[in-house]
């Protein structure tokens, strides 16, 4: 009988990295749209912000359509280590040293994100000088946590599964 929170979380994670995919599209396709239709955006920035800092914030728009093709990235690492390890879990062995590496891929796409997640708040703090509307920016604790925690059970898991192949070979 498979674990219903495992199915849960494979459902999820695959739902999560497939709407990665589509996002990744959407930002691909706007940066070559946004020179395509660059004098209508130009236009409807122009009007909205009184012809102030159009060509900036068009700028501005771009730079962080590139950020999200490379959060999308990283995302796309996250997500699929994550299955795999899902799936080695559901196959009732997951302490094994590609869980490790896994782990530190994942540790490694989360600081990815967080380092852009910084990128993105100096990006709020140019809109604020340009006088662009925009979301608010707040660092995220959590995440650097996040980031800290995958090494470390990176580490478990690949003493761990050293010290099952140890046992493995005196049995």
């Amino acid at each position: 009988m498979q674990d219903r929170v495992l199915g849960f979380a494979n459902g999820l994670v695959r739902a999560a990295n497939a709407l990665n995919w589509l996002a990744l599209v959407g930002f691909v396709v706007a940066i070559p749209l946004s020179f395509v239709f660059g004098d209508a955006l130009a236009a409807q920035l122009s009007f909205k912000y009184h012809g102030r800092n159009v060509a900036e914030t068009m700028l501005v728009m771009r730079i962080m359509a590139v950020l999200g093709i490379v959060a999308a990235i990283a995302l796309r690492q996250l997500f699929t280590r994550l299955l795999a390890i899902v799936a080695t879990v559901q196959a009732g062995d997951p302490f094994v040293a590609a869980n490790a590496d896994r782990l530190r891929r994942i540790g490694w796409a989360l600081l990815a994100l967080q380092l852009i997640d910084l990128v993105l708040g100096v990006v709020g703090l140019v809109l604020d000088r340009l006088g662009a509307d925009h979301a608010t920016w707040t660092p995220s604790l959590a995440g650097w946590i996040a980031v800290v925690m995958m090494f470390v059970l990176a580490r478990v898991f690949r003493v761990g599964a050293a010290m099952r192949d140890d046992l493995a070979m005196t049995v």
